[in-house]
């Protein structure tokens, strides 16, 4: 465990049902106006934008809605929806929805504040950011607590991640309500993704006290209502135990990053955009945790236990496996257990997601707990398959 780090978040979170009706009064205090970036049809449906916008209007300030933002946000939708901020002189952003309105609103907070593509932030350090509010809509993101933002370049299907100390978001808004109208299959990949933000924390190379706790609170949660959550999607209070589990998990990230399993996704999404983050995570996940099992045997056997599993005179190495074998059941139970084949991935393509990993994602690949090469990465594509 590192034993020399440092340990920053600026992020005041609200957490409960029925909060968001809150988010006139919170926004108020940073601007008189707001850029609500959200998805094209969820927020819709839901009514939760419309509940947003009234209270922003009776508490003063005036949303306006791009609501443009793709499962996979693009570096056009983010300098569109600046040039508009900029233009019209609007003081704040508001990420509504799942992970990609979060991480856009804050890609779009760092481009409003100078005239250059979002592009550019990948080489040139932010400094400042209009300020940010997130209201979460799915239990998997993590990026309504922390500094990260994703963004996909689809001329070369690269998906980069990058976050400055600026981009924290001000206040996050966490209203497991919101929740219950995920769809089965939504709940299942944002719900994956956590278990993946936390493993990944636990085992990298980065790990400190302060992750860890975050990380095994997580498991903890997450063993009892990820597929409750599933299961009963009306169950407010799986629901706000998986909202739990996501925020804790997006904090260890924010802190001891993520590994191979998010470094070799990133590229299969910013390639295949129409491939769910959580879905490419779980295409990827038995095979990177197999590769990774004997760097981190102890790490894999607290997470074992965390997880209700019973060690009955099993040895270090089949308890530290056996770990494997219960995500297997979980992605059964939740319908994931599947290959990249399955998501509609060229085999011919491996290769090159492979590469851009390590060209995109090098934070993530030097973090992962055993060392790993473009080849390595490659064999585990491969065995993905």
């Amino acid at each position: 465990m590192n034993n020399v780090f440092g340990v920053y978040n600026p992020v005041k979170i609200h957490f409960g049902r029925g909060l968001i009706a809150e988010t006139g009064r919170i926004a108020k205090k940073y601007s008189d106006s707001a850029l609500i970036a959200t998805g094209k049809n969820s927020m819709q449906k839901t009514g939760t934008l419309d509940r947003v916008t009234k209270s922003l209007k009776d508490a003063g300030v005036k949303p306006v809605v791009y609501d443009k933002i793709t499962p996979n946000p693009t570096i056009k939708e983010i300098d569109e929806a600046a040039e508009i901020v900029r233009k019209n002189n609007i003081g704040m952003i508001i990420g509504l929805g799942g992970g990609s309105p979060l991480d856009a609103a804050k890609a779009i907070a760092v481009a409003a504040k100078d005239n250059i593509p979002v592009w550019n932030y990948l080489k040139t350090p932010a400094d400042k950011a209009l300020p940010v509010i997130t209201i979460v809509s799915t239990s998997g993101t993590g990026s309504e607590v922390n500094r990260y933002s994703v963004m996909t370049n689809p001329e070369t299907g690269e998906k980069p991640g990058f976050g400055y100390e600026c981009m924290y978001p001000k206040e996050a808004v966490i209203d497991p309500e919101i929740m219950a109208s995920m769809p089965p299959y939504v709940t299942a990949t944002t719900g994956f993704d956590v278990f993946v933000h936390a493993l990944e924390a636990f085992t990298g190379k980065a790990i400190n006290a302060f992750s860890s706790a975050y990380c095994m609170q997580a498991f903890y949660l997450l063993k009892d209502n990820l597929l409750k959550a599933y299961n009963e999607p009306d169950n407010l209070d799986a629901r706000g135990n998986m909202a739990l589990a996501s925020a804790l998990a997006g904090l260890a990230i924010d802190i001891s990053g993520v590994g191979i399993i998010h470094a070799l996704e990133h590229p299969v999404s910013g390639n295949y955009p129409s491939v769910a983050h959580g879905a490419g995570l779980a295409a990827l996940a038995v095979a990177s945790m197999k590769y990774n099992l004997e760097s981190r045997k102890r790490d894999f056997m607290l997470i074992a236990h965390h997880y209700g599993i019973k060690r009955a005179g099993k040895s270090d190495d089949e308890y530290a496996a056996s770990l494997i074998e219960k995500i297997k059941e979980v992605l059964a139970a939740l319908k994931l257990n599947i290959t990249l084949k399955y998501l509609g991935v060229e085999k011919d393509k491996l290769a090159k997601i492979s590469k851009e990993a390590f060209m995109t994602m090098g934070f993530a690949v030097q973090n992962n707990p055993a060392p790993i090469d473009e080849k390595e990465a490659l064999r585990l594509l491969e065995s993905s398959y």
